[in-house]
C-alpha cells in the first residue's frame, strides 16, 4: 500500500505542474484562471513534502503533526476561489494574507507549543474555518446568482451553480483529511490524492468554461445608482419595454444582456431591473426566456405545415442550446417541449 500511495503523490505533483503550467501560458487567462494557477502550484508544492514520510529512519508520528499544520492551510486556496468565484475581483494580496493571519500563525506557533490540548485547538480552528468559508459563499454566492440572472439571458458561460457541487465534494474530501491526518495509513492517503484530484479537475473544467470578461460587483454596481426616486423612474418604464420587444425582438438574440436594453432605453441598470423584479415580478432571464418560448418557440413548434427539430426551434428562438431551452421551456410551462407538443396534437385530434 505504500507504494501505491507514493504514486498517487508522484502522479498529484506531476498533473498539479502540468495544470499549473499550462495556465500560466494561457495568452489572456481570467482571474480565476491565474488564481487557480497559483493554487495548483502551492498543492503541487504541499503535496511533494508528503514523499517524506515514507523515508526509512524518519519519525514519522513528528513528522505527520507538522504535516497537518502545512496541509490545513490548504483550505485558505478554497476559501480564495470561493470568494473570487462570488465576488469577482474580491482576491488581492492584502486579502490573501489577512485571511492566511490565522493558519500561519498556527503553524509558526506549533513550533513553540507542541501540545496536545493545542492539537484540538487546531482541529477547532480548521473545522470553524472550513465552516465560515462555505457559509459566506453560500450567501454571497445567492446573492451572485441572482445579479447574474438579472444581467444575462445567457447563462451557458457565466454560471456558478456548478460550484456547489464542487463545494461538497471538497467539504467531504477536507473531512477524511481531517480524519486522517493524525494517522500514517497509506490507503486512506492514497484516496485523499485521488478525491483531492477529481476536486481540482473538476473546478478546472468548470472554470475553463466561464467567460474572461464577466462583469465585477454587479451587486455593488446596482447599489451605486440606488435613489430616492427609484421606483418612480422604473415604473415609468411601463410599456417602453415591452413595446421595444414587439418592435424590434431582442429576445431572438442568444447573447442579450441587461445592459444592453439599458443602453436601447436609454435609462439605467438600477431602473430597468426594479422594474422588471418589481412590476413584473421576474427576472431579466426568466422574462427574456419566456419571451423566446411565447413568441418564437410555440407558434414554430405548433405550424401544422412544418415538422421542425427541437435544435432547430431553440435556434431560433434565441437559447444558446437544446438543454437551456428544455429547462427554460420545463419551468414556463411546466413539461417538456416534446410533451408539451404532443399534449397539443392529441387535444386537436
Amino acid at each position: 500500500m505504500y507504494i501505491a500511495a507514493i504514486f498517487c503523490i508522484g502522479l498529484s505533483v506531476a498533473w498539479y505542474a502540468i495544470r499549473a503550467e499550462q495556465l500560466l501560458r494561457l495568452e489572456q487567462p481570467s482571474r480565476l484562471q491565474r488564481l487557480l494557477s497559483f493554487i495548483f502550484i502551492w498543492w503541487g508544492i504541499t503535496t511533494f513534502k508528503d514523499l517524506t514520510i515514507y523515508i526509512p529512519g524518519v519519525n514519522a508520528d513528528s513528522l505527520l503533526r507538522h504535516i497537518m499544520y502545512i496541509d490545513g492551510c490548504g483550505a485558505i486556496t478554497f476559501a480564495l476561489l470561493l470568494m473570487e468565484l462570488t465576488q469577482p475581483g474580491w482576491v488581492t494580496r492584502k486579502r490573501t494574507i489577512l485571511i492566511s493571519l490565522p493558519s500561519i500563525s498556527f503553524l509558526l506557533a506549533y513550533n513553540f507549543i507542541p501540545t496536545s490540548w493545542f492539537d484540538l485547538t487546531y482541529n477547532i480552528f480548521f473545522v470553524t474555518y472550513a465552516l465560515i468559508a462555505v457559509g459566506i459563499a453560500i450567501v454571497k454566492g445567492r446573492r451572485y446568482a441572482r445579479d447574474i440572472r438579472n444581467t444575462y439571458s445567457n447563462l451557458t458561460d457565466v454560471d456558478i451553480s456548478w460550484m456547489w457541487t464542487i463545494t461538497g465534494l471538497f467539504t467531504a474530501s477536507q473531512l477524511i483529511w481531517w480524519a486522517v491526518s493524525a494517522t500514517n495509513d497509506a490507503m486512506a492517503d492514497t484516496f485523499y490524492y485521488i478525491s483531492s484530484l477529481i476536486c481540482w479537475h473538476l473546478t478546472m473544467t468548470g472554470i475553463n468554461r466561464m467567460r474572461t470578461n464577466r462583469l465585477p460587483h454587479i451587486a455593488e454596481h446596482l447599489e451605486a445608482e440606488h435613489t430616492t426616486n427609484q421606483r418612480k423612474y422604473a415604473t415609468a418604464l411601463a410599456g417602453r419595454l415591452e413595446q421595444l420587444m414587439d418592435n424590434e425582438q431582442l429576445y431572438l438574440n442568444p447573447e442579450l444582456t441587461l445592459t444592453d436594453l439599458v443602453q436601447r432605453l436609454g435609462t439605467n441598470r438600477t431602473y430597468l431591473s426594479d422594474y422588471i423584479s418589481g412590476e413584473l415580478c421576474t427576472t431579466f432571464y426568466d422574462y427574456i426566456n419566456q419571451l423566446r418560448i411565447e413568441r418564437k418557440a410555440i407558434p414554430l413548434m405548433l405550424q401544422p405545415a412544418h415538422s421542425y427539430t427541437l435544435e432547430y426551434i431553440a435556434e431560433q428562438s434565441g437559447f444558446n442550446s437544446i438543454t437551456t431551452f428544455r429547462r427554460a421551456f420545463k419551468k414556463h410551462k411546466g413539461m417538456l417541449p416534446s410533451k408539451y407538443l404532443l399534449t397539443h396534437t392529441r387535444q386537436n385530434s
